[in-house]
């Protein structure tokens, strides 16, 4: 028969010295980061303590020759030995670096920097974050490597894609200007590549919810669009794409940024457009395209077709899509050229789900409006209650966008034209100020007013 107390004691026995054999290698696997020898350990870890303590202190100087001691000693010790390092050097830096009497000295803090960098990304990886920051400190501190910090940011971009960080989307398309006035790059380069960084930026504007995160992208879009801006004229758009998809018309990736920047500087007058737009679009059906192939048709007057696409660009902005609203802004837009106010209003309230204050989704409301006003004709007040309402929309748009407040004021004053006369009101046992129903427009309130 089995002792089952012997076994049960040597399990027991057997447990204990697993766990701390285990115990004792994790402990060694720990120590290792602080050197090979237990004499380096030992130094690594007093140099660190040394240094930390200075830096507490903000004593920087002091803290600089125990950091290089725990720098060169135990590497693999810890990231905020990187972070600091940089931290250290990034504070000379800033006292010389503009010193045009120190340019050798400064050379060499720089060179010193990347290689904390360099070595950061070596024992702690996180290569696209660190890249950013490595090209972020070579362009400021010496903005003629700009060509440089250019591939840094390139490389982080690749690597942190849509979630890449506001300064490496930033830097990246500075630097590439940068090289373009050094004929390093191309007005075409510039070109190409604002769309791809612009779809970083929005995308990371559209998603955060912290203010100050979502600040540093809206930050960094004003200054891409600033750059862009400098040197994006339509017909620098369509001459360099044209000559550039005239080499490789089948490149669909290129095709597709082409598209973007058209649209997005409303180069739309162009038989490029339309060739880009029909490429894109038979390639695969996507939200861009069909929305291109939308624009193409609105501009020839197909309204109908215009905005069966415009529908399409909408069923087909899903997801994370960045561009809804201005999909539903042009079919609200066609459909109340086409006098469907009904789609219209529908738009229109699509958009002012997620932008309460959009002031063109108020001004499309409000011409949807006006233009069931012959329709609301009871004999009556009906047809003027119509344009009461439609001015109370452009009223509210120009109060909430400035941005939209001179259409606002021009279809305030159109409109008003249509009001009645104090004699009608009157008539009509009215006064102004009073409140009115609208009946054929859900029965809405507004206010009676007169036009003289």
């Amino acid at each position: 028969m089995i002792n089952l107390y012997k076994c049960n004691m040597k399990n027991v026995i057997f447990s204990v010295f697993a766990v701390m054999f285990i115990g004792l290698s994790a402990n060694a696997q720990d120590e290792s980061k602080y050197g090979d020898t237990p004499e380096e350990q030992q130094k690594c870890k007093e140099c660190i303590s040394l240094y930390r303590e200075y830096r507490d202190q903000d004593m920087q100087k002091d803290a600089l020759p125990f950091w290089r001691c725990a720098f060169i000693t135990c590497p693999q010790s810890a990231k905020t030995l990187y972070i600091d390092g940089a931290r250290f050097y990034g504070n000379i830096l800033d006292g010389i670096y503009e010193d045009s009497t120190k340019l050798d000295v400064r050379n060499a803090y720089i060179d010193t920097l990347m290689m904390i960098y360099d070595k950061r990304i070596e024992y702690f990886d996180e290569e696209g974050k660190v890249l950013t920051f490595k090209g972020n400190d070579l362009f400021k501190y010496d903005p003629s490597r700009a060509e440089e910090a250019n591939a840094m940011f390139k490389r982080s971009l690749e690597l942190e894609g849509m979630e890449s960080d506001a300064i490496a989307a930033s830097r990246y398309y500075q630097t590439l200007y940068e090289m373009y006035k050094e004929k390093k790059a191309t007005k075409s380069d510039l070109l190409v590549e604002y769309m791809p960084v612009l779809e970083i930026l929005d995308y990371n504007i559209a998603r955060l919810e912290d203010e100050r995160s979502r600040d540093r992208y809206e930050r960094a879009k004003n200054n891409l669009d600033a750059f862009f801006i400098k040197i994006a004229e339509c017909d620098d758009i369509y001459s360099i794409l044209g000559e550039r998809l005239a080499e490789t018309p089948n490149d669909i990736e290129l095709n597709k940024k082409a598209l973007a920047v058209m649209n997005n500087r409303d180069c739309t007058d162009n038989d490029l457009f339309n060739q880009v737009a029909e490429r894109v679009y038979q390639d695969k059906p996507s939200h861009s395209a069909a929305y291109s192939i939308g624009i193409q048709k609105l501009k020839s007057k197909e309204y109908s077709e215009a905005l069966r696409y415009f529908e399409e660009a909408i069923d087909l902005c899903t997801g994370d899509c960045i561009r809804i609203n201005q999909y539903y802004l042009r079919a609200g837009q066609t459909a109340a050229i086409m006098g469907n106010a009904g789609k219209t209003r529908n738009f229109a309230n699509k958009i002012l789900q997620t932008e309460p204050n959009n002031g063109e989704a108020y001004i499309l409301i409000g011409d949807a409006i006006a233009s069931m006003a012959k329709g609301c004709d009871d004999g009556k007040l009906g047809s003027v209650s119509a344009y009461w309402l439609a001015t109370d929309y452009y009223a509210k748009a120009k109060s909430i966008d400035s941005s939209v407040a001179s259409r606002a004021n021009q279809k305030i004053a159109s409109y008003t034209k249509q009001f009645p006369l104090k004699t009608e009101l009157f008539f009509h046992n009215l006064h102004e100020g009073d409140k009115y129903t609208v009946t054929c427009v859900g029965n809405e309130v507004t206010s009676v007013r007169s036009r003289d």
